[in-house]
């Protein structure tokens, strides 16, 4: 039994690892695209605008690619697929016409009633008609980035669900392609870089969906949309989808509430919180999404064979695994952050003074990562055994905990008050999450586990011992890219591997070396 786990776990974290190399690739190009936006837009007016106005599709396609298109197609076509591949083409093309119709209508209404989407999203820019008229501008070229990315998320769903991760997982890179070619290419001849940006999101989502054809055809499956709104397998998906819509986006909708309500803050902080969160979502991408993404169908194929145990077992070592990841980020982000906001950011049009206010709010963010991670799986055990309600239940609750914060942190702490409230509400939804599973399952967390999360405490202290004295020995050097990756690389790169050492040295499964 236990070589059986062993080998479950080693599975597990092979698919992990396939998303994670691939989303890590994806998070360097997309650092790559962020210095160039701060070498162009800088953190004023004009960034303001920018970020703004792709938070819009950019806010739906972390909702859909990340959380609801796969926890609600995953557990019906896992269904469907036990009938035979004729039943699975048929729901897959009704899914498809239903999904393309939506998206043609919510996309036109969307640029149509665009004034109102932004006085929702941005109250603070009704009253400067500039910056108004520019983020007006720019969310209507990238609207119908949201029509794409969706349809690209439901192939990743199906690709998702017949275990292939590597094409899903490589897709956000061109996305960040897409946006380094408007950065590079197109903003040199156009009047407003930001247009140029903005083309650049368009380019990206026409290059991810057109990817997803050859490794849908790989699996048998060649798109034929078709309407057929009777098929019993479309209601069953329609009532896991719409509660995940709110049950797994919850985090991206306080980050976007923080971004609503910064606008009502002085100019830059609106910047400051998305320059900080494209940070907290390297380690939140790479370890938390990559492991939900490979949970869903180990967890929805054991709870529909009966395999209660075997589920359990498989998500307390994705909460392990992840708190033994999540730990020592937080850590080296608490000690590093200024050192890392400096080197990615600080060029061009971005001051020294956005790198205080950018680093202050990569701080708030921090506390609260570990619990953006668990909250990834936790919710995705729920979903696994076709549980809706109560994971939409505490996100409504975590959604209004999250404003119920910002609006008393607002005036005291300004921007920072927002990344703090977002982190806070996390840790309320991680905490509802958990009992709710405890009540259903049983103890969640058995002594083994508690015990392997103790370690991965104990085992980062060493490494807190040695960021300091590399700190105290070799200041970060203040000018000189090069100079400053070097520090960077010996800092995390020193850090890491003792890390590793010391917890192969405890041992810690995860970083056991066997040889071939």
């Amino acid at each position: 039994m236990g070589d059986q786990q062993d080998k479950s776990n080693q599975q597990l974290l092979k698919r992990v690892s396939t998303v994670g190399i691939w989303t890590l690739l994806s998070r360097v190009l997309g650092f790559v695209r962020d210095v160039l936006i701060a070498r162009v837009l800088g953190a004023g007016m004009l960034a303001d605008a920018f970020f703004v106005a792709f938070k819009l599709p950019n806010f739906f396609r972390r909702i859909f690619a990340e959380g609801s298109f796969t926890v609600a197609l995953v557990p019906v076509l896992a269904e469907q697929k036990e009938k035979g591949e004729e039943e699975v083409h048929q729901y897959l093309n009704a899914m498809a016409g239903l999904l393309l119709l939506s998206l043609l209508v919510f996309t036109v209404l969307g640029m149509l009633l665009m004034p109102w989407l932004l006085l929702a999203f941005a109250p603070g820019f009704a009253d400067e008609p500039n910056r108004w008229q520019q983020t007006l501008t720019l969310a209507r070229w990238m609207f119908p980035y949201l029509a794409l990315i969706s349809l690209t998320a439901m192939a990743w769903a199906v690709l998702n669900a017949y275990r292939k991760f590597a094409v899903p997982a490589a897709t956000p890179v061109l996305l960040n392609v897409g946006m380094i070619i408007g950065a590079v290419c197109f903003a040199p001849m156009m009047e407003s870089p930001a247009l140029a940006l903005a083309w650049g999101v368009l380019l990206g989502g026409v290059m991810q969906l057109a990817v997803q054809f050859p490794a849908l055809k790989a699996i048998g499956w060649v798109p034929r949309p078709r309407l057929n709104f009777r098929l019993p397998a479309i209601a069953r998906t329609m009532r896991l989808f719409f509660p995940a819509v709110l049950g797994t986006s919850a985090v991206q909708i306080n980050i976007l509430i923080g971004t609503a309500l910064a606008t009502l803050l002085p100019v830059g902080a609106v910047s400051y919180l998305y320059y900080a969160d494209r940070i907290v979502q390297l380690p939140l991408g790479l370890f938390g999404i990559a492991m939900g993404t490979a949970l869903l169908p180990a967890l929805s194929s054991h709870f529909a064979a009966g395999q209660k145990e075997k589920a359990l077992s498989d998500l307390r070592h994705g909460l392990v695994w992840l708190s033994w990841i999540c730990i020592p980020a937080m850590v080296g982000i608490f000690l590093l952050a200024e050192p890392v906001v400096m080197t990615l950011f600080e060029h061009g049009a971005f001051s020294h003074r956005d790198t205080i206010a950018t680093t202050q709010t990569l701080l708030m963010y921090a506390v609260g990562l570990l619990c953006f991670c668990w909250v990834k799986i936790l919710a995705t055990a729920c979903y696994a055994q076709h549980e809706a309600k109560a994971p939409t239940r505490f996100a409504v609750i975590s959604v209004g905990a999250n404003i119920g914060f910002a609006l008393i942190l607002l005036e005291s702490m300004q921007h920072l008050g927002l990344a703090l409230a977002t982190s806070l509400s996390s840790l309320i939804n991680v905490l509802l999450l958990i009992h709710f599973l405890q009540n259903r399952h049983g103890k969640l967390f058995g002594v083994q586990a508690l015990q392997r999360m103790l370690k991965a405490v104990l085992a980062v202290v060493p490494m807190i011992v040695y960021l300091l004295l590399v700190e105290m020995l070799w200041s970060f050097p203040l000018q000189g890219v090069l100079y400053q990756g070097l520090w960077l690389g010996l800092m995390v790169g020193g850090g890491c591997g003792l890390y590793a050492c010391i917890a192969h040295w405890m041992g810690e499964p995860l970083f056991r070396f066997k040889r071939a």
